[in-house]
């Protein structure tokens, strides 16, 4: 008989789904014991746990049996590891690198344990017996953490998806959709401008932002009116597509409306890129110069 007992950060947890499956395993003994190891191991073995339970949630007996032997505890445990519990974690006497790395294997366990959740609430018998309220402010904090931006996509539809259950008449100016906006889609716009290879992903990216900024969602301008995030906006109005030096042009439009930006985005060096628009009487050179007068140069 196989030891649920054994696993251990090295253990491969598909092999050891499949061979439980073969041998008709997965019963309450294993489950609980699969979820006392989430909510007493480290992030990376949290993680492999997460998937294994996420992968059993597809066999209708085995996830009545996950909701009955308290995966919620297990969840909680993942969602309020140290690394993600404060934005402002004290991390003094600790190596940058070694705070990053933490920061790595906590994200991929926050991110799986966010995958499994969201699974469950599929189950109408979770979303009964789950505290909705309670897991909605444990993922809201881990949304404003430090965890790396790629791992919070599925705690912001996990988030989503909890909002909708508890309040299904939500709409867009909820501020739960309004967090998801600031802390994981603005960021990711912005890296996706930043970092992408694709023209047509950068200019995907630029054209949400705009709708974003444009429709007036709280803090949206706050959260982009940085030069760390003004810069790539400046190097797509230099080198994107039309439709993306439009959407770029009408973002940077809307930031400097508050003087406060004025000094990022001089900074970024859009005063040099939009004259280079002006002179040379580009596509959007009167929005270029709108922008331009707009600034204190």
């Amino acid at each position: 008989m196989l030891n649920p007992w054994v696993l251990d950060c090295n253990t491969n947890p598909m092999h050891i789904l499949e061979m439980y499956c073969r041998k008709e395993l997965l019963d309450s003994t294993v489950i609980t014991r699969l979820i006392e190891i989430l909510k007493t191991s480290p992030s990376n073995l949290q993680r492999k746990v997460a998937s294994m339970l996420e992968f059993i949630t597809i066999i209708e007996h085995s996830m009545e049996t996950i909701i009955k032997v308290d995966v919620s505890s297990g969840l909680e445990a993942v969602f309020q590891q140290k690394a993600v519990k404060d934005k402002e974690a004290d991390v003094e006497g600790q190596e940058l690198d070694e705070y990053a790395l933490e920061l790595e294997e906590a994200g991929l366990a926050v991110s799986a344990a966010s995958r499994l959740l969201t699974k469950l609430l599929d189950s109408e018998q979770f979303c009964q017996k789950i505290d909705s309220t309670h897991f909605t402010k444990l993922l809201r904090k881990i949304l404003k953490s430090d965890i790396p931006l790629r791992n919070k996509d599925w705690v912001a539809a996990c988030l989503v998806k909890l909002c909708s259950i508890s309040s299904p008449n939500v709409d867009f100016k909820n501020p739960i959709n309004m967090e998801v906006t600031l802390y994981e889609t603005i960021p990711r716009l912005i890296e996706q401008i930043k970092l992408s290879l694709s023209p047509e992903t950068q200019e995907s990216a630029a054209v949400e932002l705009n709708r974003i900024i444009s429709e007036g969602v709280v803090d949206s301008t706050r959260a982009v009116a940085s030069e760390v995030c003004i810069f790539p906006l400046v190097n797509l109005i230099e080198q994107g597509s039309d439709r993306a030096v439009e959407a770029a042009l009408s973002i940077l439009y809307n930031l400097s409306m508050d003087s406060e930006n004025h000094s990022a985005i001089i900074a970024a060096g859009a005063v040099p890129a939009l004259r280079k628009i002006v002179l040379s009487q580009r596509s959007h050179w009167t929005r270029a110069l709108r922008l331009l007068r707009n600034l204190p140069v």
